[in-house]
């Protein structure tokens, strides 16, 4: 397959805010739990907007409720549907830890977990159909046929050419590799269902393949499902109906690929303030119930990016005996600021604790 695209303004400035905000991430420091906390959240908007889009009438609450509970024999189709695409996305972590490369077999297991009725087992592509009639996808309510893919004979060869395509062409942008894999696989249709679901996770994984996915943080289903209009209209491009007709040939992408990256970038802009504002909270549970000299000692150790400390650096500090300085050292160390760095009988230096060696001065309420 070939896909063409050009350089515009608007996706060149949505590229370098994604970059921005990925770089910026990068460095932020967050503690294990607001991680932890972050992934599930992101993951549990992933599975519920990438499943109400296609018509799943749970809400966010109760897709919580479903993933949190124990393995229920009794689920109902749109309970199992969320479950399915929660533990696609879980395949995909493990598999993204592998380094495991997109391949024929790797999309139909994908599809197969995704469209599971409880028991994993292979679901083949789309098939042959009667004599004179094409298989087509309809508007679920007006029943207006809106696409009418390749013919079923010819899914393999496509999706080997898009696997091929994109080995070899991993010098362009992620976010840009990320859009064409979703478009492509949507495009080929090459299954009965769970084509945008599976288009949708296999978008993810390419972000998951070159650390794209912010950490696991992103969720930009839920941008799709705010414009359902907008995402479908972008997608299809204004572009004839019938795949022969011009989508083969093929069409240029720069809408959708503006669409996808401007809805990434927006994403990443939420991502890392919400991780600005957990880092702040647990800056606050760190330094919550400290008094004036906890802080002046933080400050001074902050402020000169100091490691160790002495009894003689610290009482020229406070102005005060190195006698009253061991005093305050073991208040310190009893509070879990400090930790002996020296010894454990006659102990002469300290560091701090590392939950409060990741601080900033604006954590202490200081101004940069």
């Amino acid at each position: 397959m070939k896909f063409h695209f050009k350089y515009t303004n608007n996706l060149v400035n949505y590229l370098l805010k994604i970059e921005k905000y990925k770089t910026s991430l990068d460095y932020l420091f967050l503690p294990t739990r607001e991680k932890q906390r972050m992934m599930y959240e992101a993951k549990l908007k992933k599975t519920h907007f990438s499943t109400s889009i296609e018509g799943n009438i749970l809400t966010y609450k109760q897709v919580k409720q479903v993933i949190a509970g124990k393995q229920d024999n009794k689920r109902i189709s749109a309970e199992q549907e969320v479950q399915n695409y929660w533990d696609a996305l879980s395949f995909l972590e493990k598999e993204s830890r592998q380094h495991t490369k997109m391949d024929l077999e790797f999309i139909l297991t994908l599809h197969d977990i995704i469209q599971s009725n409880g028991k994993v087992k292979r679901i083949p592509l789309r098939g042959e159909t009667a004599p004179g009639v094409l298989f087509a996808v309809s508007d679920a309510s007006t029943k207006q046929v809106e696409y009418i893919p390749p013919a079923w004979d010819e899914i393999e060869a496509l999706i080997d050419e898009l696997i091929n395509w994109y080995e070899n062409n991993q010098d362009l942008p992620v976010p840009i590799l990320s859009a064409i894999i979703h478009y492509a696989l949507v495009t080929i249709h090459p299954f009965t269902d769970g084509n945008g679901r599976t288009a949708r996770a296999l978008a993810t994984y390419v972000l998951m393949q070159h650390d794209y996915d912010f950490k696991g943080f992103n969720s930009f289903e839920e941008y799709y499902m705010a414009d359902l209009k907008g995402y479908y209209e972008s997608i299809q491009m204004g572009l004839p109906v019938l795949f022969y007709s011009g989508r083969e040939n093929p069409p240029h992408l720069e809408i959708w690929i503006e669409y996808f990256c401007k809805i990434m970038a927006l994403n990443a802009e939420k991502i890392y303030e919400q991780a600005i504002e957990a880092s702040r909270k647990d800056a606050n549970n760190v330094i919550k119930g400290l008094n004036k000299k906890d802080l002046t000692l933080l400050r001074f150790c902050l402020e000169n990016n100091i490691k160790v400390i002495n009894n003689k650096d610290l009482s020229v500090v406070f102005g005060v005996t190195p006698r009253a300085i061991s005093k305050w050292m073991n208040e310190w160390v009893t509070k879990g600021i400090l930790i002996p760095n020296s010894g454990t009988k006659r102990i002469t230096s300290y560091r701090l604790a590392e939950n409060y060696g990741d601080l900033k001065r604006s954590d202490l309420g200081f101004i940069e």
